[in-house]
């Protein structure tokens, strides 16, 4: 008994310790008033600000750039915006900012800003605003407005900065300086990288994916057997995934400065790379549907058809990439439906309508399409097996070519939802909310997509019996004994399908015609 109660009394005073030792306000919002003045009240009067007991701490931790916690000697830190409104400063007090730096001055000048069109404050000397000191970001970029009007910026009233009467930030998403030693203030923007992603593990796991892409694409180029429709498109799908994720990757792991030219342009590379990915996976899903279609009259060779396909695939994206551009080089759109790349982050800007109209609503609208194809030739399928079901009725020997093709079918269901289900999750993540739980899925989904593309099209048996023989390799006794049993099986089948249809033709011979074309094309 006596025990339970000291365990009892422990957790208590670990509760109440915990409590009393952790800011009641996110670190960010605080300041060090170690060296305020004591009031009689145990109030703390720190800069002019007063601060109660309910709106400081004693505390014995700090965080470097407010991400990478630390233990010092304990110290006393308020919340400067329970009881003012914040506005963040790059620089302290007694400092201005020149050439990326903060210099010391003598005495600190007045800080006068727009806080509506028409009326310029100063913010030192208006009680109802406090300061927080510091970037709230490693990396920032300058608004220009004598250079650019939509650098234009003023403060709210709330502390917050708006950008050409249409971007709101809030105070930890900007700070302002004292531009050199004269009364002329400067914002500086975050430059968005960590808002990019969530975790570093992400970027590592897309790189870990691109080998097997890699692997992949050297495979279906090096063997000419695969080198038909279906084998030149998956080459395309995996190459414009490749470099989309390899620079997606690079860019979340800092490799570009911010705001920089490299930056920019790794940008597009990544919004062009990764559009080539979802156009050629709709192409594959178009081919599969035109192939069990089974169209009449209309013929062309592999090679002007995989010419059209290319003009699609590869065409639409360049034209996206050059849409953008001019987007965001001309008026020719207002400033909140312009992607601004290489702005606050080197993709286009982190806005629910920006990210909607040049990603997730293209992205959509293939993935829509890639369902309707899928559908169709499904139940075409279904369709061709219903009316060829009495051929095979009288013999269970007889199958009929058709499963050799059902089972096709099946190795395209796979690639559709490792392909179109990941990217749907994608959309449905944005929708819901970044911090669901369906984010992360969608992230595992997209980091392991390479080895499941590299499991489904080249760990097969037919692949490895290639790629033996394109580099001389001797199979083991074991694959020959299979590679013969699959080749006698097949025989098996298509000598049954061709003898039912030449004894008992209880199916129309213009449908049979029309499958085993489609068949051919597969």
């Amino acid at each position: 008994m006596y025990g339970r109660v000291f365990v009892s009394l422990l957790v208590l005073f670990g509760v109440r310790y915990s409590a009393c030792n952790s800011l009641p306000c996110d670190f960010i919002d605080s300041v060090n008033i170690t060296d305020g003045e004591r009031l009689p009240n145990g109030d703390i009067r720190h800069n002019g600000v007063v601060y109660n007991a309910t709106v400081y701490r004693k505390i014995d931790y700090d965080y470097v750039n407010y991400a990478t916690k630390t233990y010092v000697p304990e110290y006393i830190r308020g919340c400067l915006c329970a009881v003012r409104i914040c506005v963040r400063l790059c620089c302290r007090q007694n400092e201005y900012f020149y050439n990326r730096s903060c210099i010391p001055m003598e005495a600190s000048l007045p800080m006068k800003v727009n806080l509506t069109t028409s009326e310029t404050i100063d913010l030192r000397t208006t009680e109802r605003f406090g300061f927080l000191y510091g970037k709230s970001c490693p990396q920032v970029y300058e608004l220009l407005p004598e250079e650019n009007d939509y650098d234009e910026w003023q403060v709210m009233r709330n502390g917050s900065i708006i950008v050409a009467e249409e971007m709101l930030l809030s105070r930890n998403q900007y700070c302002l300086a004292q531009r050199g030693k004269s009364d002329y203030i400067t914002a500086m923007v975050c430059f968005d990288i960590e808002g990019e992603f969530k975790y570093n593990l992400y970027p590592i796991g897309m790189l870990l994916s691109v080998p097997f892409l890699l692997l992949t694409f050297f495979v279906y180029a090096c063997i000419p057997e695969l080198r038909n429709m279906h084998g030149k498109s998956l080459m395309c799908y995996v190459l414009g995934l490749s470099v989309g994720y390899t620079v997606l990757s690079l860019v979340q792991l800092r490799v570009f400065p911010g705001s920089s030219m490299s930056c920019l342009i790794s940008g597009y590379i990544v919004y062009f790379s990764f559009m080539v990915s979802f156009f050629w996976l709709n192409v594959m899903s178009f081919d599969i549907y035109w192939t069990f279609k089974g169209v009449k009259g209309v013929r062309s060779t592999e090679t002007k058809k995989f010419l059209f396909y290319s003009l699609y695939a590869w065409g639409v994206p360049i034209l996206m990439v050059i849409a953008v551009i001019t987007a965001d080089n001309t008026d020719w759109l207002p400033v909140y439906l312009r992607p601004q790349f290489g702005t606050t982050r080197c993709l286009f800007i982190g806005n629910k309508l920006i990210e909607f109209v040049y990603l997730y609503l293209p992205l959509l609208i293939l993935v829509f399409m890639n369902v309707v194809f899928f559908v169709v030739t499904a139940l075409r399928i279904y369709k061709i097996q219903c009316e060829t079901s009495m051929v095979r009725r009288g013999d269970s020997k007889r199958h009929a070519k058709l499963d050799n093709d059902r089972d096709r079918f099946g190795l395209y269901l796979r690639l559709f939802i490792v392909m179109g289900v990941t990217w749907s999750l994608e959309i449905i993540s944005w929708v819901i909310d970044n911090n669901a739980w369906i984010f992360y899925v969608s992230d595992v989904c997209n980091c392991i997509q390479g080895f499941l593309i590299f499991s489904l099209f080249v760990l097969k048996q037919k692949i490895k019996r290639l790629i033996y023989k394109k580099f001389g390799i001797r199979e083991t006794r074991q694959e020959q004994t299979m590679s013969t049993c699959s080749t006698r099986t097949t025989a098996t089948m298509v000598s049954s399908y061709n003898g039912s249809r030449s004894e008992k033709p209880l199916v129309k011979q213009s449908t049979l015609d029309t499958y085993s074309t489609a068949s051919q094309r597969v």
